[in-house]
């Protein structure tokens, strides 16, 4: 008895890890396409200031 909770709860941390990684994975991609966005925009801003010189 005592071998089936304990693979029942190595599994639910098991799903837990899984979860959690997807959960970290898609909140770095976001902060990484606004941090690029955001590069994006003040590179287009300084390459138009040196276009109007």
């Amino acid at each position: 008895m005592e071998i089936i909770i304990g693979y029942l709860l190595g599994a639910i941390v098991f799903i837990l890890f899984i979860i959690s990684l997807f959960k970290m994975v898609s909140n770095r991609m976001k902060t990484a396409n606004s941090e690029l966005n955001k590069r994006v925009t003040d590179l287009e801003k300084r390459v138009e200031e040196l276009e109007n010189k």
